[in-house]
């Protein structure tokens, strides 16, 4: 009985100690059915309640758009929290930003204009003409000469001029951020990375701006590092892609969906020095959201077994990783147009199907099973 008592309460100590570390901050205070009130906030009555966990990735982020446009069409979905990192910061600041504006119908409206902005800025997009979105798609940027010969620079951001002219910031101070930092109906986190400390920050409602959208979207060998209060932060998806649980701390008992851009998987083993440096880029950005998932599965078997405080929260993942995962991630860096009306096609169609099969999942049980991210032995102890 003593052992069994022991590896229990290391469990628990592993699995709390990871979230606080994670910025589950208070955890088993806020999550306590007597704090519920945060998670009905701008609910309407009769309808399901859903949280959004959105990846970066680039311009891959079109595809989260395209599955952001199918739920925002779906009149029983009630967004109510977005956790968001990189491209998919931006996807839920544009997403929420519309909802307020004018609902899902000017949500839909303000995606599509960020997306067709960040087409039109200059960019990698600028070396496609006269293909296809889906070709576009799994052309590697280093098939391009001139991409080449850019990248054989090898220059650091620091050894170029320094520019205040970042169109993407035009782009999102279009956002009313005003309005964002005063509502409180919907929950929108935004991570970034500490490039000094290695910690991550976690933007919420109060705090956000363009200077953090920009800072979470930061890449490090092409952007010089965004300063705020004084340090400098680089992208999210570093440190939390996205980070989860500062969300789920404000809505127990809610639908999270896992908008997922990057594969879990590839077909086979990198071998050239290109592809080794971009498999280990791809693993580095989705470890620490998968470590974090780990530890929320562990907190929940405690709840499905009656032995903890916290409240329950239903897991879903959105993806196409059997398509995506035939594009090479320099397709990341491309902005062709086409390409990013293909991967929003793919997103909503996925996001379709998505509703078809598990739409009636919402409310009531997950359909992503968390406890399978953890190995069995770790469950054998508790």
């Amino acid at each position: 009985m003593i052992g069994k008592i022991t590896s229990e309460m290391i469990s628990r100590r592993w699995a709390l100690s990871l979230l606080g570390a994670l910025g589950f901050v208070a955890a088993p205070t806020v999550l306590r059915p007597s704090n519920a009130k945060a998670q009905t906030a701008g609910a309407a009555p009769g309808r399901r309640k859903v949280a959004l966990a959105l990846q970066g990735g680039g311009s891959h982020g079109a595809f989260t758009w395209g599955v952001l446009d199918r739920l925002l069409d779906d009149a029983t979905i009630d967004i109510v929290g977005v956790t968001g990192t990189s491209a998919g910061a931006m996807n839920g600041a544009v997403l929420v930003d519309g909802l307020m504006r004018g609902g899902p119908e000017q949500a839909r409206s303000e995606l599509r204009r960020y997306w067709q902005g960040v087409g039109a800025m200059p960019g990698f997009g600028s070396f496609f003409s006269n293909m296809s979105g889906e070709e576009a798609a799994r052309t590697p940027l280093e098939s391009i000469p001139a991409y080449v010969e850019a990248v054989k620079k090898n220059l650091s951001p620091y050894d170029l001029p320094a520019s205040n002219d970042n169109p993407m910031r035009r782009l999102l101070t279009k956002i009313d951020f005003d309005r964002l930092r005063l509502q409180e109906e919907i929950q929108l986190t935004v991570c970034a990375t500490n490039a000094r400390t290695a910690r991550r920050r976690v933007f919420t409602n109060h705090d956000l701006s363009v200077d953090a959208l920009l800072a979470s979207a930061c890449l490090p060998q092409l952007f010089r590092a965004v300063e705020i209060d004084g340090e400098p932060y680089w992208d999210g998806a570093l440190t939390g892609n996205p980070a989860v649980a500062p969300l789920l701390t404000k809505m127990p008992g809610c639908d999270l969906i896992i908008v997922r851009v990057d594969p879990v998987n590839r077909p086979e083993a990198p071998r050239s020095v290109r592809d080794i440096y971009n498999r280990s880029v791809e693993i580095s950005h989705n470890a620490t959201f998968w470590l974090e998932l780990g530890a929320l599965a562990v907190v929940l078997r405690f709840v499905d077994e009656g032995r903890s405080p916290f409240g329950r929260v239903r897991f879903h993942v959105v993806e196409a990783s059997s398509v995506m995962e035939r594009f090479p991630m320099s397709s990341k860096l491309n902005n062709y147009p086409p390409l990013l009306e293909y991967l929003f096609n793919l997103g909503r169609q996925t996001g379709d199907a998505w509703i078809a099969q598990n739409g009636d999942a919402l409310g009531q049980r997950s359909t992503m099973d968390l406890q399978q991210l953890l190995p069995g032995s770790i469950w054998n102890n508790i």
